[in-house]
């Protein structure tokens, strides 16, 4: 069960860095050339709302019991998490040209959504073998 709270720390710490993670490395406040926010800007605004709830779902671990209930929560942060890096990407919504700050950010965006995702795992393993172990 100690396990099990220390992956559900780890995901909500990495969630909360997340969180201010563009108010620690901020993304560049450029506008376009029609006098709108850069795509950058769109991104990270995505990427506050799946933290937040990455936040709410990684507080969650600590309160849930059952383990279908922990399955699914580890399931829906390993999907945050996936969501994380996927904005970035130029294919999803993206940033702006190389060289911008907002690399920067997105880089360690990237590092976080990777752990939130290996910690997610985690916690599904380990959710399984105390489910296991119950039953014996």
């Amino acid at each position: 069960m100690l396990r099990y709270k220390v992956v559900a720390t780890i995901a909500l710490l990495v969630s909360s860095f997340l969180l201010v993670l563009p108010r620690i490395i901020p993304i560049c406040t450029g506008l376009t050339p029609a006098g709108e926010p850069m795509r950058c800007h769109y991104a990270f605004q995505s990427e506050f709302f799946i933290a937040l709830l990455a936040v709410i779902i990684s507080l969650g671990l600590f309160v849930i019991k059952t383990y279908e209930a922990r399955a699914l929560s580890g399931l829906l942060l390993g999907m945050l998490g996936a969501i994380v890096i996927i904005l970035p990407q130029p294919w999803a919504i993206g940033i702006c040209e190389p060289g911008g700050i907002c690399h920067k950010t997105a880089y360690y965006g990237s590092i976080a959504g990777s752990v939130l995702i290996l910690a997610a795992a985690a916690a599904i393993v380990i959710s399984h073998k105390i489910q296991g172990s119950s039953e014996r």
